[in-house]
């Protein structure tokens, strides 16, 4: 058995020699299996008064609110008051003594509170006492909603739903990222003190509040003296990780493992077994458990975990008890890279002994990267040090990268070798810090470090030379800044997973994991043999009285999707259904022309529902009574892609969005505004591009072909059609519609946007391109993989396009995803119902919280269902825009013949931008190719005989859908 010993001599290097303070309150226990929960008792004076022990306990009775009635605010023994957003509460306290205090908050979430968690403000005296003042974070907590995990129709486990778990705690005030080791800390002086809190996000109840002094965690050895309790004898409690009594992040979820050394275990089924791993790497995120102890005493504590995911990496854990950290020793325990599940001991070979009182007790693991804390914040000085000389040397240079003309860089920013010296010295010592920690071994994060620091000393040889060698700055993927924000993220990831929790007597060792070669190979070749016999995991195929729905989405979508409807849409309908991957979209054509197709398909890319239809393969959803009040959830123009005359083909799942994403530092630093218009970019281009900066379009990314996603918003938002007004040639001719291709060229051709942007998620992260438009894959990627630039950007609305009458248009599209029932069901009624039940706003709400709670944000899904994107964990501000955006969505109309001019649309785009053709040429010839290939296609489906019109088109429009709408009976 191996173990975790006292602090290594190396990780003093960076905060364990230091002398912490008291964090006041922490987590306190839970009360048994109900939802109250009893804070710890503490001596108290009068409000707002310092007593006996020094502590200030301010009560809400004092605050001068209505007290709250809420049924949660009963299970609290004292006043409370209810806050929403922007309430404030104002209080004094006299303080006794100059010196550092704590801040603490009995708080609790309402019964009928949001996902996203509550936020406040702390002013001191009219001022933010800590930066991190201006944002405190409160938790919420979780819990498994049975008691069983439930088992999916092949016996395999499948992950349980979570539920609110509603409870009173006491809350200090904390950094936002909670990567320090204590709470913060407050420096006040002797006499009255003005307190002012706000609430800035969500709602919460609010008991008391305390002021206490802080004072240093006891030290195992002075811990030990404070508790002279006997060691306890022959106890062994095993808790299985992956249930824990609850959590404050519903990401954290359990994982299966097929190895021996894990329990419980099954040769030929999926349990899920152990808890964590790249779900619990957050710095902040807390696992509880509840157990009993039979006596009074002193016990031990052995964690069977695993750290295999990140290589030569120690990740750390705070440990607390009964909601306060024992020890000192206790408040970051190291665990080291392992390539196997180890019993690892607190306190290693001589293992700490920890008093627990007879009866429940409460244990916590929360992850930290307190240990790394201060390389994090050097990493965030020096980026920001690089971002700001980056942007000097731009602004001198114009960001000209010509070999051959010479700069004297320090005539014009004398002290640039300075600067790079200040960089590379931090970088040297936290670089070393972390070998340290690390026990010599290099990491990936090391190796970063160190080409980082190469970057910034191979500069500071020779300063001259910069302007051409940018991209050991700033710019690219091998850049320092870029290599520092990696080493960034990954230093705030702690990874690590548990099997199983040993609380045991000093004389009585937990087990040691099942280890045996022989084993593992047995099991591995009857795993092979049975892999033979019938499977019908995610077969393709249902027995007759069940609908099937293939889905063109990975596992973990199937897995909930499958789990959700068995829950609520069979018990509701009596109708079973049984979901099926579908790797690829081409197999749906395979399956229709073989006649083996599914009911229902969901995921299905917007330009494959027109196609399908047009060969009679799908079935008309407005032949059902109530489909026109329906999709009254829907964006009217995000089913025009899916509209032939007056039939409708397939409903939205998913919804992109393009909107202004800005660098709110760089252009403040330029003082330029975030432009509302395309006039307003235009204005704004000048300054940009003097700086070697640009705007991003979706024009300039993506491959050769620019499809209407990109192309289709310059012609709605001139006020054009794609049509003739009969459906049966293009309306690229109009003057409208020559105005604004003319527009799309100029855009390179006259104002030097970019041409090629290989990644305007790169660009927008390095600054090269501080605004432009972009969507929804580039709001993940801002939200989950760029810590760097966190708080530094912002959103805004398509820019637009000002008509001769002073008329804005802002059409963009939103194609993502989208669901059809095909043609030759032989369940449509049944198959109707699974469609509403899909989307409707429960069901969508449920699912994008399921989703994003056990697998986080990356997992976002931005239904198209837009009440449910109403209630999507996303930060406020950035949903209101995306759903103002979504006002303006509207998609192209398709028609016999539409790719085509699709792709013409793009061909003169590439003749007039590339060649220099002349526009109105360019989109003549186009005009010809594509009234020419419309009618073939045409006479093909049987529109047209011999050149005769038979068939009457109608092209839908935004107000022919929300006539549909408006029509429909509530």
């Amino acid at each position: 058995m191996s173990g975790i010993g006292r602090p290594q001599p190396a990780l003093g290097l960076l905060r364990w020699a230091l002398v912490a303070y008291l964090a006041i309150g922490g987590l306190p226990p839970a009360a048994g299996a109900g939802p109250a929960l009893g804070l710890p008792r503490e001596r108290t004076a009068p409000s707002g008064q310092a007593g006996a022990a020094s502590t200030i306990e301010i009560r809400a009775d004092s605050f001068g609110l209505p007290l709250a009635p809420d049924e949660v605010a009963r299970l609290y023994d004292r006043p409370c008051v209810r806050l929403g957003v922007g309430d404030t509460v104002r209080f004094g306290a006299t303080i006794k003594a100059e010196g550092d205090y704590t801040i603490s908050f009995d708080m609790a979430p309402p019964t009928d509170a949001s996902v996203s968690p509550p936020e406040g403000q702390l002013l001191i005296d009219g001022e933010l006492p800590v930066p991190d003042a201006r944002r405190i974070v409160f938790p919420l907590y979780y819990r498994d909603s049975t008691d069983e995990f439930p088992l999916d129709r092949y016996g395999n486990q499948v992950l349980i739903p979570q539920e609110r778990y509603v409870r009173w705690t006491r809350v200090p005030m904390r950094d936002v990222n909670l990567s320090q080791p204590y709470p913060l800390r407050v420096h006040l002086t002797a006499g009255e003190h003005a307190f002012e809190f706000t609430l800035t996000k969500e709602t919460m109840l609010l008991g008391s509040i305390y002021v206490e002094p802080s004072s240093p965690y006891p030290s195992y050895a002075r811990y030990l003296q404070e508790h002279p309790a006997t060691d306890s004898s022959g106890v062994l409690i095993t808790l299985e990780a992956e249930r824990p009594a609850y959590k404050d992040n519903a990401s954290i979820r359990p994982l299966y493992d097929r190895g021996l050394e894990v329990t419980p275990y099954d040769t030929y089924r999926l349990l899920l077994n152990t808890i964590g791993g790249e779900s619990w790497q957050q710095s902040g995120s807390t696992l509880f458990y509840e157990f009993d102890v039979p006596e009074d005493g002193l016990y031990c504590i052995t964690l069977h975990a695993l750290q295999s995911y990140k290589n030569n990496f120690t990740v750390f854990r705070r440990i607390t008890i009964n909601g306060l950290v024992p020890f000192e020793e206790l408040n970051e325990v190291p665990f080291p890279y392992s390539a196997r599940w180890r019993n690892i001991t607190l306190g290693g070979e001589t293992p700490y002994r920890i008093f627990l009182h007879k009866g429940t007790n409460t244990l916590a693991l929360e992850a930290t990267c307190s240990p790394y804390d201060t390389a994090i914040k050097n990493i965030k000085r020096s980026i920001a040090d690089i971002n700001a000389l980056s942007l000097q040397v731009r602004r001198l240079t114009g960001n000209q990268a010509d070999p051959y003309r010479e700069w004297e860089i320090a005539d014009y920013i004398p002290d640039i070798e300075g600067q790079l010296s200040a960089i590379a010295t931090a970088l040297a010592e936290d670089r070393a810090a972390l070998v340290a920690i690390n026990q010599g071994l290099n990491s990936q994060e090391t190796m970063n470090y160190q080409m980082a620091l190469d970057n910034i000393l191979f500069l500071a040889r020779d300063p001259d030379k910069i302007p051409i060698r940018m991209n050991r700055l700033s710019e690219g993927p091998q850049s320092a800044t870029q290599l520092l924000g990696n080493v960034l993220s990954s230093l705030q990831k702690q990874p690590l997973a548990l099997d199983k929790i040993y609380i045991h007597s000093p004389d009585t060792p937990p087990p040691p994991p099942r280890t045996s070669p022989l084993a593992s190979f047995t099991e591995g070749v009857k795993r092979f043999v049975h892999s033979f016999g019938e499977n019908p995991y995610y077969s393709i195929g249902a027995p007759e009285n069940e609908l099937e729905v293939w889905v063109n989405r990975p596992r973990q979508y199937v897995d909930l999707m499958q789990t959700m409807a068995d829950q609520t849409f069979t018990p509701r309908t009596g109708v079973r259904v049984k979901f099926s991957l579908m790797p690829n979209e081409s197999k749906l054509a395979l399956a229709i022309a073989a006649d083996v197709e599914p009911d229902v398909a969901l995921g299905i890319s917007t330009n494959i529902p027109f196609e399908l239809a047009l060969r009679n393969a799908l079935k008309d959803l407005r032949s059902f009574d109530d489909f026109d009040s329906f999709i009254r959830i829907y964006s009217p123009g995000s089913l025009l892609s899916y509209v032939i005359n007056d039939s409708v083909y397939a409903i939205p799942e998913t919804q992109d969005f393009w909107v202004t994403y800005y660098r709110r530092d760089i252009m403040e630093s330029l003082g330029l505004p975030v432009p509302q218009t395309w006039g307003e970019v235009i204005r704004i281009l000048p300054d940009l591009q003097l700086y070697g900066m640009n705007y991003g379009t979706p024009l300039s990314g993506g491959a050769g072909l620019k499809g209407y996603l990109v192309t289709a918003p310059y012609i709605f938002n001139h006020g054009a059609q794609l049509y003739s007004p009969d459906g049966y040639a293009t309306g690229l001719g109009s003057d409208a519609a020559i105005t604004a291709i003319k527009f799309m060229a100029e855009q390179f051709t006259v104002y030097g946007m970019p041409l090629t942007v290989s990644s305007f998620y790169d660009s927008f992260r390095n600054g090269t391109i501080p605004i432009g438009i972009s969507n929804c894959e580039t709001y993940v990627k801002l939200i989950t993989a760029a810590p760097e630039i966190e708080g530094l950007w912002g959103m805004a609305l398509y820019p637009a396009t000002v008509l001769p009458d002073g008329t804005q248009r802002r059409y963009a599209t939103g194609s993502a995803q989208a669901c059809i029932m095909l043609a030759n069901t032989d369940k449509p009624e049944e198959s109707w119902q699974f469609l509403k039940w899909w989307m409707s706003t429960e069901t969508q709400t449920v699912f994008q919280e399921q989703l994003m709670m056990n697998y986080g944000k990356e997992y976002l899904w931005n239904s198209a269902n837009v009440e449910a994107f109403r209630a999507l964990a996303i930060p406020e501000e950035h949903k209101e825009v995306i759903l103002a955006q979504w006002e303006w969505l509207q998609e192209p109309v398709k028609l016999p013949g539409s790719y085509i001019q699709e792709r013409e649309l793009s061909n003169v785009w590439n003749r007039i931008v590339f060649q220099g053709a002349n526009p109105r040429v360019a989109i003549d010839d186009a005009i010809i190719t594509i009234n020419r290939e419309m009618a073939r296609k045409m006479e093909q489906l049987g529109y047209t005989r011999n050149g005769q019109r038979i068939v009457q088109i109608k092209v839908p429009t935004i107000d022919t859908v929300r006539g549909w709408m408006q029509g429909a009976e509530p």
